[in-house]
């Protein structure tokens, strides 16, 4: 399984931009380190992971969803 995760993922970004900010709110709970409320498969996680390192859009978007997201759970959220 980890040879064939590590071809697909040298092979290129496999996710458009759009179908990346679909996975967002999944991704980050899968990737909560406390409490995981959700599960993804390890090369599902490993796309979105790739696409957020490689595109600067997205990537803003996603640190946006975290900052909300860290908001609301402090209560800090009006």
């Amino acid at each position: 399984g980890l040879v064939c995760l590590s071809i697909d993922l040298l092979s290129g970004d496999l996710l458009t931009c759009d179908q990346c900010c679909t996975h967002f709110p999944a991704y980050y709970e899968a990737t909560r380190c406390s409490y995981p409320l959700v599960k993804m498969p390890p090369r599902q996680i490993a796309e979105v992971a790739r696409h957020i390192g490689n595109c600067p859009s997205c990537h803003e978007e996603y640190e946006e969803l975290v900052l909300l997201a860290e908001l609301e759970e402090r209560k800090e959220l009006l």
